[in-house]
């Protein structure tokens, strides 16, 4: 049963000054990407990307921001721009990959953000249940589309570049655990069978299967270039739980007002992530503000299969779709 408390979290330290850097913020429209957007904004960014599918609303929300007392106090000359990013869809991430390497000088900050938890099972345009597209897939085509634009921008700065991948700690309780794969089965396969699906479980697959992504890809990543990590903010007060069923829904408003963080500590725990935490969160799991122990599933015999395989299945479906950096080969 999980504590009715969460461990008290310090702000970001003073100081930090973003002048001159970019950052691109994938779902950044509501939630935690709008939040993680607002406090770019208060940290001096010169220049933030505001990646949503609804290009109207992100116009509005720019214009929300803009607006904001500290905003104009902090960092009144920042350009913010909106992008538009479907990610249950390949050819939408492929196009704003795209725009970003032609219109974005260099980027030196990637929050991925985006994400969905869904209680059915729906499909995605590329066929794959969609859950798993939006928080997965689409994910790794864009680290892949935009790896290598990176670190061409590190050699440039000097400086490595950050992704930042919002993970969860719900990969903990994932249906694998109940419902192994077979031997000779595909983790692609598995988890576009509705046969496999489970409500409550189904976005734990989703965040294991993209911390399982992180650990084969960071050692083939050079820390110097680009840091990769991934972390849990923890519960937070945001509209994820709008999803859920009334009756659900109920339950879970409660368990948040009681336990939840603010939208703004959620803040504090991302730019952690993507500022502060230094190489040696590189490939690594961060809850709160602290590297994670390993995870007994993910270090089984069991898990590594998983990893192995998804890692091989991935990178064949990605080169189906771009030509693969070197460290996809």
């Amino acid at each position: 049963m999980p504590k009715l408390t969460q461990p008290k979290v310090t702000p970001l330290p003073t100081g930090i000054d973003l002048q001159g850097k970019t950052a691109v913020v994938t779902g950044a429209s509501s939630g935690m990407g709008l939040e993680v957007t607002r406090q770019l904004l208060r940290l001096n960014i010169s220049t933030v990307i505001l990646a949503v599918r609804n290009v109207a609303k992100g116009q509005d929300i720019v214009k929300q921001l803009h607006g904001e007392s500290r905003t104009k106090t902090h960092n009144p000359n920042t350009t913010a721009k909106v992008m538009e990013l479907d990610v249950d869809k390949y050819d939408s991430v492929q196009r704003f990959a795209k725009q970003l390497r032609e219109e974005v000088p260099i980027i030196d900050i990637l929050i991925l953000n985006a994400g969905i938890g869904l209680l059915k099972p729906e499909r995605s345009p590329s066929g794959h249940d969609r859950t798993i597209q939006v928080n997965y897939y689409s994910n790794a085509l864009l680290i892949a589309e935009l790896l290598p634009y990176l670190e061409a921008g590190a050699q440039k700065t000097g400086s490595p570049a950050r992704i930042t991948w919002v993970g969860s700690r719900a990969f903990e309780g994932t249906s694998l655990q109940n419902t192994p794969l077979q031997p000779d089965e595909s983790v692609i396969e598995h988890m576009d069978k509705e046969e496999f699906f489970s409500p409550f479980q189904r976005y734990g697959d989703s965040k294991l299967l993209c911390l399982l992504f992180l650990y084969s890809l960071a050692p083939r990543v050079d820390p110097k270039k680009v840091i990769i990590n991934m972390l849990c903010p923890g519960m937070i007060n945001t509209n994820m739980s709008d999803v859920l069923p009334i009756y659900l829904r109920a339950v879970v408003n409660v368990i948040k007002a009681i336990r939840a963080r603010s939208a703004e500590v959620g803040g504090w725990i991302i730019l952690n992530a993507a500022l502060v935490a230094g190489p040696e969160s590189h490939g690594k799991f961060l809850t709160d503000k602290s590297i994670a122990d390993d995870n007994p599933y993910v270090s089984s015999p069991a898990g590594q299969e998983v990893q192995k395989k998804l890692w091989e299945e991935t990178v064949t479906e990605i080169s189906q779709l771009i030509t693969l950096p070197l460290e996809f080969k």
